[in-house]
């Protein structure tokens, strides 16, 4: 997140001094460029003409004749008329060349200049971030005992049919859904961990995670299928638990929003899971990965867990999208590996 927002600030600098230099520069030569063509366009004036210095000789010349006169004046124009021309062209050429060796030396220092400020711009970003990270797992931590307890007391107290305990009882397990699930947004964020790379099986991850959620998936009626276009005999190197972490969220949010089927579509470089729920109002697409958003406001859950997906796939390198599939009005969410 903090090499985004350093090369964010670094981008904006550079682009900002381009523009600037660009106009600047451009309205400095197109000025120049206006004034010479003003210069080249006034008309030649012989007044200002120097007459050029005629060499002793031992015997005058003949005199020329009136045509020949004119005809030495009109070449003589001539030639100081591109002299001049040709030393204005000149004169462009260098300022041209001036200004854009100028504006590349600025951009090299505002280069090194937004390299060196970079971090110190975002370092109150980084300990404000820090700061709320750390306080997010230290409350979790903290919420788990007391959570724990109450949990254990209402299963002692093995009281049936009573709406009052039972719901204590369902929010209780909401809140501690609830609190594991800001406990791994802190974690997954955490920049210590370290990525362990290992060779994995696409279908078989897929197919485990099927078995896994089927209970869950015949109670809402929904079937899962899997189709592949990668062979059983296929490994990919990749962090195997941050992949079945996103994949887990991933199906758990289609078998919640979808109706009767959940379908996975697996190739060499991605994982899309198809849900055939209501399609997802595509002005909220842009929001779906941010924290505690919900397109559906009455739906379980709080909105992290599309947020703990981003965090995780962020922290590998890999690409989050979800768009819909306007011929099978159906919500594809994709988790493509780069």
């Amino acid at each position: 997140m903090f090499k985004k927002l350093k090369r964010k600030f670094i981008l904006t600098n550079l682009l900002t001094s381009t523009v600037v230099l660009a106009v600047a520069f451009s309205s400095i030569y197109f000025i120049a460029a206006n004034a010479s063509k003003h210069r080249d366009m006034m008309p030649y004036s012989p007044e200002n003409t120097t007459e050029q210095p005629v060499p002793q000789q031992a015997e005058p010349p003949a005199k020329p004749t009136a045509n020949e006169q004119t005809d030495e004046t009109i070449r003589f124009n001539n030639f100081l008329d591109e002299r001049i021309h040709a030393e204005r062209n000149d004169s462009l050429s260098a300022l041209l060349i001036s200004l854009l060796v100028t504006g590349v030396a600025v951009e090299i220092a505002v280069l090194f200049i937004s390299f060196f400020f970079a971090e110190k711009a975002i370092q109150p970003v980084r300990e404000a971030y820090e700061a709320q990270k750390e306080f997010i797992a230290n409350a979790s931590h903290e919420i788990k005992t007391p959570l724990a307890v109450i949990q254990a007391n209402l299963e002692a107290a093995d009281i049936k049919d009573n709406k009052w305990l039972d719901n204590v009882a369902k929010k209780a397990e909401d809140l501690a859904e609830l609190n594991n699930q800001l406990l791994a947004l802190a974690r997954s964020e955490s920049v210590t961990d370290e990525i362990k790379l290992k060779e994995v099986n696409l279908n078989k991850i897929i197919d485990n995670i099927i078995s896994a959620f089927d209970p869950k998936a015949e109670e809402k009626g929904i079937i899962l299928t899997k189709s592949s276009s990668i062979k059983n005999t296929d490994h990919i190197k990749l962090n195997k638990q941050a992949l079945e972490q996103i994949l887990n969220i991933y199906t758990d949010n289609g078998i919640k929003y979808g109706k009767n089927c959940v379908g996975f579509n697996i190739k060499k470089d991605r994982i899309s899971i198809v849900s055939d729920g209501k399609p997802m109002d595509e002005t909220k697409i842009p929001h779906l990965f941010d924290r505690f958003y919900q397109t559906d406001k009455t739906a379980e859950g709080v909105g992290l867990g599309l947020a703990i997906a981003k965090s995780i796939a962020d922290k590998n390198g890999w690409e989050l999208s979800a768009y819909v599939d306007k011929e099978s009005k159906t919500n594809v969410f994709v988790l493509k590996f780069k």
